[in-house]
């Protein structure tokens, strides 16, 4: 049996779900992406899936990020920057190294 090809189903302009502690799911289109988002109790934006044609797009806002890995964690990416208000520490259980033509301390 021959598939159908897949209709784009346009969404309306907001659907909103309610979730546990005050918080609701919203589905919306947007400037031609799809948004998918979590709002706390107080209407703050916590976590947007922005569906774009390049691919998605994640924003998160949170008191506290944790990952955890048992084997590891990579990132890849074109450009890599933290900006820390307070205190930035790393600390490895064996060797650190920094790869790159230049390093600059200060």
């Amino acid at each position: 049996m021959p598939q159908r090809p897949a209709v784009a189903v346009p969404l309306p302009v907001a659907t909103e779900a309610p979730l546990q502690h005050g918080r609701r799911l919203t589905l919306a289109a947007s400037a031609g992406d799809d948004l998918i988002e979590v709002r706390g109790a107080d209407g703050g934006l916590e976590l947007r899936i922005r569906i774009t044609a390049e691919g998605p797009v994640l924003q998160m806002e949170s008191l506290k990020l944790s990952l955890k890995a048992a084997q590891q964690v990579e990132v890849e990416c074109e450009r890599f920057a933290v900006h820390a208000r307070g205190d930035v520490e790393l600390a490895a259980g064996a060797e650190a190294r920094v790869v790159a033509p230049l390093i600059r301390l200060n």
